[in-house]
């Protein structure tokens, strides 16, 4: 499954289509921790150096099929950001410095996941499940009747002790396809910005300051690094720039007591 449904038809050659593929980061819920190993490595690139990785992969890739063109092949994503009344995921507590619970829409009415993405270094696994927009609200129930398919993500919630406490959107040009026999993903995220949040709501943000001048680009790939990725590093001379989208926002709004953070 890619990222979004619905999708519309995109040749790519004679591998196969960006719908028949998954992002490399995806893992099922069964899957061991040594055998759901995947990478994100972050770039804070120009306009320039957006355009030139873009320009490296065309013809290697493929646009995602739900590339828009009248946003310029990119797709609205939203998500909501949870965190204890401590904002223990952001100081990476014991206990909270791995996993970061969300809640994410792709476009302003498509599809709602919700979503656990767990991060060690550069190593990234995730597991997520599709639900009806409109069972978002049932996410301040105090039980479920256990038959929903976020009732993982909800007893997540009660136990971690999160709550929402932003919401930031992004415009999102992404590319995906196999290279050294392994499907790889490339993402870049402009005009990063967020608003403060205490309920489930997953209306679009709108125009506000953006939090980044920079593009947010990722490579992602499973076990090693592709060439066609360590080439471009290499001939581009791109330095790899570990940057969370929520913790900037935090740290811009002011939203945490200030404290030392760990890690």
């Amino acid at each position: 499954m890619s990222e979004l449904s619905e999708p519309t038809e995109n040749a790519f050659g004679s591998s196969p289509p960006p719908s028949a593929l998954e992002s490399p980061s995806l893992f099922s819920p069964g899957a061991t921790e040594e055998a759901a190993t995947a990478y994100e490595v972050k770039f804070l690139l120009t306009e320039a150096e957006a355009a030139e990785v873009a320009a490296r992969v065309h013809g290697r890739l493929a646009l995602d099929p739900y590339a828009d063109p009248a946003m310029g092949n990119a797709y609205l994503t939203t998500s909501v950001y949870t965190d204890t009344p401590n904002f223990d995921v952001f100081y990476r507590t014991d206990g909270y410095d791995r996993d970061k619970f969300r809640v994410r829409r792709y476009g302003a009415v498509g599809p709602v996941f919700v979503e656990r993405k767990t991060k060690n270094g550069d190593k990234v696994r995730k597991h997520r499940a599709r639900i009806n927009p409109d069972d978002v609200s049932e996410l301040v129930a105090s039980e479920l009747n256990g038959e929903w398919a976020g009732e993982w993500f909800h007893s997540q919630l009660l136990q971690l002790q999160l709550k929402p406490v932003c919401r930031i959107a992004y415009e999102r040009v992404a590319y995906l396809g196999t290279a050294d026999g392994g499907t790889v993903r490339l993402t870049f995220d402009r005009n990063v910005r967020g608003v403060l949040l205490s309920e489930w709501k997953l209306e679009p943000v709108g125009a506000v300051a953006p939090l980044l001048d920079r593009v947010v680009c990722e490579f992602k790939f499973r076990n090693t690094m592709p060439a066609l990725f360590k080439g471009i590093v290499a001939d581009l001379k791109l330095t790899p720039t570990p940057v969370s989208k929520y913790r900037t926002f935090v740290r811009a709004t002011g939203l945490a007591p200030v404290r030392s953070e760990n890690g």
